[in-house]
């Protein structure tokens, strides 16, 4: 099972979400922002359709989410989206973040990981070993019929009692809209950079010590997700 996206992890923990509901529109609206600029349809900007969908699961108003396309179409702000790599000893670190002041951020981050012994990476030193992921969780009740729609799915995996089917980004809304006319329910679907080579056999404390400094790094308001090489 592959290290991933721990977006997924953080919007399950109600608790902690409600408590930083502000930080968390802030960031959801964000992203909006930037995939609006590749285009303001959700249906051919599958970027687009994951952002409005992730923002509505936290119930962001509409015209929150129409403003923030508008402001992604006119470019009136000076945001950029900027992925950092970093390692915490032998683990692979990738650091989504969407920030008007890259200094800023690198300086955050740079405070943040020194905290715990890690360090930023030269750039292409981690991003090599992952590839950006659609996935589209579903019921295990629902393998054979999912299998109609093979020639979209490039893997699959099981977990807690569901199916999490992996695809092309590029495909993900096509098989989205496949999934939900042939009746499948989806469960939860997103991107994630997912690694090639997972890193296993690590010893308890340096995997408690790697889940802290990601829910530190997604307490930053810059940082969007967070994705490791670590088994799950």
């Amino acid at each position: 099972m592959a290290g991933h996206s721990h977006w997924a992890q953080v919007k399950h923990k109600k608790a902690v979400v409600d408590a930083k509901r502000g930080q968390i529109i802030s960031k959801l609206i964000r992203a909006i922002t930037i995939a609006a600029r590749e285009g303001n349809n959700p249906e051919t900007n599958y970027k687009l359709r994951s952002a409005i969908e992730r923002a509505k699961e936290f119930q962001v108003p509409l015209e929150n989410i129409e403003r923030a396309i508008k402001k992604g179409e006119s470019r009136e702000d000076n945001l950029e989206e900027i992925i950092f790599e970093a390692y915490l000893e032998d683990v692979q670190i990738l650091i989504k973040a969407i920030t008007d002041n890259k200094n800023r951020t690198l300086g955050d981050l740079r405070h943040l990981l020194n905290r715990f012994n890690g360090r930023l990476a030269e750039p292409g030193s981690v991003i090599w070993n992952f590839k950006e992921k659609g996935v589209i969780v579903v019921s295990k009740n629902d393998e054979a019929k999912v299998l109609e729609f093979a020639d979209l799915i490039e893997d699959y995996e099981e977990k807690n009692g569901d199916i999490l089917l992996i695809t092309n980004p590029s495909f993900l809304n096509e098989l989205k809209n496949k999934l939900e006319s042939g009746k499948i329910e989806i469960k939860d679907s997103y991107l994630e950079f997912r690694p090639l080579n997972i890193l296993e056999n690590i010893d308890d404390n340096l995997k408690m010590k790697v889940k802290q400094l990601v829910e530190e790094l997604l307490n930053l308001d810059d940082v969007e997700e967070v994705f490791t090489n670590l088994k799950e």
